[in-house]
């Protein structure tokens, strides 16, 4: 009995089943079939895969068209020069040695003033001046050399250390001198110069004889002026004038000065 009750409610399900697949108004408007969906593109198939780029699929680039990036060259170490830089006032300069790489290398230091600042010579006229009588006769032949002011100097309007030697012609008397000579330039290339220093000489401290001064100490103070023109930058021709004396601090003080033209020549 329970068999002919599975048979007869499946024999009824199936044509249940079968009514209600060809029924419209309950299978809906049209049947699923299967062979329409793979027939149809894929809906997503014309949508970019990134929603902000706009643009077509990208082609694909040929293999000598793809631009492949530089190599960087391997790092070489600059190479060490072999001369040794002389002194803490050099300066550097980058410079390229022969395998290319930049190295240091000593700019030539600046060449500093040297000791001898100027050379001055020049023709005298012995014993002849505005401030003595004239008694000695001759022609002084005058040297001079002036150095470069020291540092030490400046506070004193750095003045160059001088020194020299007037030698008479006639046997009259001769000095040898130094000093500090200060100089002022103005109008172009004029200098004025004044000297302040003190000589030794080879004349009379005191005598009866006309012709030879009598000028007490055997060494005197000494002053100098100087008025000149400095031309092709290293040359110069000046006036100059001399005077030494004792300032009355010997018992005889007559004095001595010298007039004549000097050239100069500047290192």
């Amino acid at each position: 009995m329970n068999i002919g009750i599975i048979r007869n409610s499946t024999v009824i399900f199936a044509l249940a089943f079968v009514c209600l697949m060809n029924v419209p108004g309950i299978a809906g408007t049209r049947s699923y079939d299967i062979n329409i969906l793979l027939n149809q593109p894929h809906p997503f198939v014309n949508q970019p895969s990134n929603p902000y780029f706009s643009g077509s699929p990208l082609a694909p680039v040929p293999v000598q068209n793809i631009r492949v990036p530089a190599r960087v060259p391997a790092y070489q170490p600059p190479s060490r020069s072999t001369t040794r830089v002389a002194g803490q006032n050099n300066r550097l300069k980058p410079a390229v040695s022969a395998d290319g790489s930049h190295r240091l290398s000593a700019l030539p230091k600046k060449e500093s003033k040297g000791l001898i600042s100027e050379v001055r010579i020049g023709a005298l006229a012995h014993d002849i001046g505005p401030f003595s009588s004239n008694e000695e006769d001759g022609v002084d032949g005058n040297f001079e050399v002036l150095f470069t002011s020291p540092s030490w100097l400046k506070w004193i309007w750095a003045p160059r250390p001088h020194v020299g030697l007037s030698v008479n012609s006639s046997g009259d008397t001769s000095q040898a001198y130094l000093g500090l000579t200060w100089e002022w330039r103005f109008w172009r290339n004029w200098f004025f110069d004044f000297s302040l220093g003190g000589s030794v000489h080879d004349g009379k401290k005191t005598t009866n004889r006309v012709d030879r001064k009598e000028l007490g100490c055997r060494v005197l103070f000494r002053e100098s002026l100087d008025l000149g023109y400095i031309f092709a930058e290293k040359h110069s021709v000046s006036a100059f004038l001399d005077h030494i004396s004792n300032a009355n601090i010997c018992d005889a003080n007559e004095g001595l000065e010298t007039v004549g033209i000097r050239y100069g020549y500047r290192f």
